[in-house]
Protein backbone atom coordinates (compact mmCIF):
# COMPACT_ATOMS: atom_id res chain seq x y z
CA UNK A 1 0.00 0.00 0.00
CA UNK A 2 1.00 3.66 -0.80
CA UNK A 3 1.67 6.14 1.84
CA UNK A 4 -1.67 8.01 2.70
CA UNK A 5 -1.53 11.55 1.56
CA UNK A 6 -0.53 14.66 3.63
CA UNK A 7 -0.92 18.09 4.30
CA UNK A 8 1.97 18.79 1.80
CA UNK A 9 -0.46 16.82 -0.94
CA UNK A 10 -3.18 18.98 -0.89
CA UNK A 11 -4.12 21.56 -3.07
CA UNK A 12 -3.03 25.22 -2.28
CA UNK A 13 -6.13 26.34 -4.18
CA UNK A 14 -8.78 28.40 -1.55
CA UNK A 15 -11.70 26.14 -1.57
CA UNK A 16 -10.35 23.49 -2.93
CA UNK A 17 -10.32 20.10 -0.62
CA UNK A 18 -9.50 16.59 -1.04
CA UNK A 19 -12.59 15.15 0.66
CA UNK A 20 -15.02 17.07 -2.31
CA UNK A 21 -14.02 14.83 -4.82
CA UNK A 22 -15.82 11.76 -6.21
CA UNK A 23 -13.48 9.32 -5.61
CA UNK A 24 -11.05 9.68 -2.38
CA UNK A 25 -7.41 8.29 -2.55
CA UNK A 26 -7.23 4.38 -1.81
CA UNK A 27 -4.72 5.37 0.02
CA UNK A 28 -6.46 7.63 2.45
CA UNK A 29 -5.23 10.84 3.57
CA UNK A 30 -3.74 12.29 7.47
CA UNK A 31 -3.84 15.61 8.74
CA UNK A 32 -0.24 16.19 11.06
CA UNK A 33 -0.93 19.16 13.52
CA UNK A 34 1.79 19.54 15.82
CA UNK A 35 0.36 21.51 19.29
CA UNK A 36 2.55 22.74 22.20
CA UNK A 37 0.76 23.20 25.55
CA UNK A 38 1.92 24.59 28.41
CA UNK A 39 1.02 26.12 31.71
CA UNK A 40 2.31 29.09 32.90
CA UNK A 41 4.73 28.73 36.04
CA UNK A 42 3.30 31.24 38.34
CA UNK A 43 0.43 32.10 36.82
CA UNK A 44 -2.25 29.69 38.46
CA UNK A 45 -4.32 27.76 36.09
CA UNK A 46 -3.18 30.11 32.80
CA UNK A 47 -2.19 28.06 30.08
CA UNK A 48 -0.72 28.91 26.45
CA UNK A 49 -1.22 26.72 23.20
CA UNK A 50 0.69 27.01 20.15
CA UNK A 51 0.60 25.94 16.85
CA UNK A 52 2.48 27.27 13.89
CA UNK A 53 2.25 31.11 13.95
CA UNK A 54 -0.80 30.88 16.17
CA UNK A 55 -0.80 31.61 20.10
CA UNK A 56 -4.14 30.79 22.16
CA UNK A 57 -4.24 30.85 25.99
CA UNK A 58 -6.84 29.56 28.42
CA UNK A 59 -7.75 30.01 31.85
CA UNK A 60 -10.22 28.95 34.44
CA UNK A 61 -13.22 30.49 36.40
CA UNK A 62 -11.76 32.55 39.90
CA UNK A 63 -14.08 29.46 41.91
CA UNK A 64 -11.57 26.93 40.87
CA UNK A 65 -8.54 28.13 40.85
CA UNK A 66 -7.91 30.62 37.84
CA UNK A 67 -8.41 34.58 37.07
CA UNK A 68 -11.01 34.08 34.42
CA UNK A 69 -9.11 36.49 32.07
CA UNK A 70 -9.33 33.30 29.21
CA UNK A 71 -11.71 31.37 27.75
CA UNK A 72 -11.40 27.62 29.80
CA UNK A 73 -10.56 24.36 27.69
CA UNK A 74 -14.14 23.25 27.84
CA UNK A 75 -15.10 26.18 26.25
CA UNK A 76 -12.48 25.98 23.41
CA UNK A 77 -13.51 23.00 22.72
CA UNK A 78 -17.21 23.17 22.69
CA UNK A 79 -15.87 26.26 20.37
CA UNK A 80 -14.62 23.59 18.22
CA UNK A 81 -17.72 20.94 17.94
CA UNK A 82 -19.71 24.26 16.76
CA UNK A 83 -17.31 24.93 13.48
Amino acid sequence: MTKPLGNEDLSEKPGERVIDKAELPAQGITNENDVLTETIAGELQLKRGRWGKFEVFSDEAARIGGTDRYPSPMTYLAMAVGF
